[in-house]
């Protein structure tokens, strides 16, 4: 693809604060669009761009310039509607957070392709296709964060692979190594020229040891076909999942791509949250060898 110069950092959030820097050295802007129920990182740049109460609690305040368009989130519609008869509605919204909440200089777009810390939120396929003619009408540049979906977990190697649309900036980390500290973000030659030298550094960025660990396991990854596997075994996960949420009311929504899958629990038919249902579980799995 176009995607063919990296920047190598330590982790996920460190690949996210470049990714930021570069977008608006490239664009000459400096606000961003975001989602709502996103987590992107635990630096108060990225916690700015997260839209997450629970993570952002007691680090404000975080900077200027963020606005959060409603996360494509279709078993809880922010705008009460069924997909598909709801048009994508989430993700036409965009133009309106980009007219409305923002001062017309947006350097970029962020989102994950799955929703990871938000629950597992999967956006309809139409999502990102829409979102993207959006931010390009808007001149910004769309990154992905595939720090916890990508390396495989969704049955690609990337789970933005599932929307047909290509990113101008790609964030990565943890699959990227299986362990070790290592995080990226990959971009185009053109956007890549927007660093001068000296413009963006990481001490320990990209050492050896954690290069070699990421060469290793993405060998393993290809001659194993582990995100093919993810698909077949995500698949049969899946169905088993459905059958039962058909059998316990307590299972409100299953959802997923491969292996990355949420299942979702409701105490009654409003859907209110099950949080003590789901601390039992959690634990009743912790106590069976389950994380």
């Amino acid at each position: 693809g176009a995607l063919q110069k990296s920047f190598f950092g330590n982790s996920g959030a460190e690949a996210l604060e470049g990714a930021m820097r570069l977008a608006k050295q490239f664009t000459n802007r400096t606000e961003l669009v975001c989602l709502t129920m996103s987590f992107h990182g635990r630096t108060v740049g990225t916690l700015s761009i997260t839209g997450n109460y629970s993570r952002k609690k007691g680090g404000g305040p975080y900077l200027s310039g963020i606005a959060f368009a409603p996360a494509p989130y279709c078993y809880r519609c922010p705008f009460k509607l069924k997909y598909p008869q709801c048009g994508v509605a989430c993700a036409e919204f965009l133009e309106s957070v980009f007219r409305y909440q923002t001062a017309g200089g947006v350097a970029a777009f962020i989102a994950e392709p799955v929703l990871g810390e938000g629950g597992i939120i999967i956006p309809p396929p139409e999502y990102f296709k829409t979102a993207m003619e959006i931010v390009r009408d808007n001149g910004a540049l769309f990154i992905a964060d595939e720090v916890q979906s990508g390396f495989g977990r969704t049955g690609k190697l990337f789970a933005i692979e599932h929307y047909d649309v290509e990113p101008d900036i790609m964030c990565m980390a943890k699959g990227i190594a299986n362990g070790f500290p290592l995080g990226a973000f990959i971009t185009r030659p053109d956007i890549a020229e927007a660093f001068a030298p000296g413009d963006h550094l990481s001490t320990f960025g990209g050492n050896p040891v954690s290069c070699a660990a990421a060469m290793a396991n993405i060998d393993v990854m290809s001659d194993e076909k582990l995100p093919q596997n993810a698909t077949v075994r995500g698949d049969e996960l899946m169905n088993s999942l459905i059958e039962f949420k058909e059998k316990y009311s307590l299972v409100g929504d299953v959802r997923g791509k491969g292996l990355m899958i949420g299942i979702e629990l409701i105490k009654d038919k409003n859907k209110t949250p099950a949080a003590e249902e789901a601390r039992q579980i959690r634990r009743l799995c912790r106590e069976a060898g389950v994380l």
